[in-house]
């Protein structure tokens, strides 16, 4: 079986220094008001900004999803050392 030497601390700790991912839509978002003028898209952004923004948007889900098919996969891991009390017997 494979070892990379992970506990679960340092498994927390590697993930919770992954800086979030910045998307050009999610800016376009705070930048705009999210429901201008009763319209449901925001107004006032050029074309081929929001045509990179949705493309951006559009890849980074499919590689969420492809990342989340992978882990289905994975085997899963008893994790001995965590005790969850809520659920003890």
């Amino acid at each position: 079986m494979f070892d990379a030497g992970l506990t679960l601390t340092s498994l927390r700790d590697c993930l919770t220094q992954i800086e979030p991912v910045q998307l050009l839509g999610m800016e376009l978002l705070k930048q705009h008001s999210a429901h201008p003028q009763g319209h449901w898209f925001p107004a006032g952004i050029p074309r081929n900004q929001m045509v990179d923004a949705v493309t951006e948007l559009v890849g980074y889900t499919r590689r969420c999803a492809y990342a989340a098919e992978q882990i289905s996969h994975l085997t899963s891991v008893p994790l001995t050392s965590v005790f969850n009390l809520e659920f003890g017997l």
